[in-house]
């Protein structure tokens, strides 16, 4: 039977793509460039990573640095989350290539579109693959690794992406193509300046099998609270079969180039054999972050700069793929 493995199930690699020169990081390119390298450092520890490498001139200055493995392949951006290839077994490793295009056109992703055919052929060659016509984004969905799939009704059923006309066609990609038998769909929870229609890895994740954590609201008089007081609402209807652990509110972070709103989130954590990755964003939040999560989980509790990151409006999960150990 398919299935989409769970995140804390045992990883072989985790995917990076790097900074480039000419992308979308404009001032923070060094900056971002910088922290990649030490972001990709510490998840090494837990688990090999591969850095797919697009502008080797650039890369050349942080080489030295960096301790993982190398893939050079032509990239438009850094998001590999959503245009990575997403790792399904049925009857051995499956990568599915689903359509990137950009988050309903917004940006260029024709070379970013190409990644997971070329990962595949490139790293896993001894791996199923399959072309898939739809558009879904690994930062789309979260799995139990059992069959359930969480997921938001502003994504998958957003313009430019599917044009999907109900809630049914949407579901019928996720059973056909991850094994899902479960689907639950939050329908509130949009961090403002996020320009990927709800990803649910900016507001809900599973922890483990048992447990979703969760961004709590922020404070009355901010323009979201109502739309996150709502989500944690529909959280406890419709996941009240699982336990449930609130994330504090980042607070509001602004750009430090032009002053606009920031999507920071706690949610967006990546967890790697035993190990949890958290984004932070230098401001006091981060440390209640760290707190809960060491309190409500049993992974070692890793916290890492994601603050050049944000101001592209992504941070730690969007920026990795992993790859599940199928070698076991």
């Amino acid at each position: 039977m398919r299935r989409l493995p769970a995140e804390w199930e045992s990883q072989q690699t985790v995917l990076l793509c790097f900074p480039r020169r000419g992308g979308d990081w404009g001032e923070v390119l060094d900056a971002a460039s910088l922290a990649m390298v030490e972001a990709a450092n510490r998840i090494h520890e837990a688990c090999p990573v591969t850095l797919i490498v697009s502008d080797t001139e650039h890369f050349a200055r942080f080489a030295p640095q960096y301790r993982g493995s190398i893939l050079e392949l032509p990239t438009d951006d850094s998001w590999i989350r959503d245009s990575g290839p997403i790792t399904v077994f049925d009857d051995g490793p499956l990568l599915l290539d689903f359509t990137f295009n950009g988050w309903g056109g917004k940006f260029d992703a024709r070379r970013d579109n190409q990644l997971p055919e070329k990962i595949q052929r490139r790293l896993f060659p001894d791996a199923a693959y399959r072309r898939v016509k739809e558009v879904l984004e690994g930062g789309s969905i979260e799995s139990d690794g059992r069959g359930t799939i969480l997921t938001t009704t502003r994504c998958l059923l957003s313009g430019g992406r599917n044009e999907f006309t109900d809630r049914q066609e949407a579901e019928r990609l996720l059973i056909d193509t991850l094994g899902a038998t479960r689907i639950i769909w939050l329908e509130h929870g949009e961090l403002i300046g996020d320009d990927t229609d709800a990803h649910i890895d900016t507001v809900a994740r599973f922890l483990d099998e048992g447990t979703v954590a969760y961004v709590g609201p922020p404070p009355p008089d901010d323009e979201q609270y109502s739309d996150f007081v709502a989500m944690r609402t529909e959280i406890h209807e419709k996941l009240a079969d699982y336990r449930l652990v609130e994330l504090p509110w980042t607070g509001t972070i602004n750009s430090r180039i032009d002053g606009h709103r920031l999507p920071a989130s706690y949610a967006n954590f990546l967890i790697s054999n035993g190990t949890l990755f958290l984004p932070t964003y230098g401001v006091p939040a981060d440390d209640e972050a760290v707190a809960v999560l060491e309190r409500e989980s049993s992974y070692a509790i890793v916290p890492v700069d994601c603050q050049p990151f944000v101001e592209q409006h992504g941070a730690l999960h969007c920026l990795t793929m992993q790859i599940p150990n199928w070698n076991l």
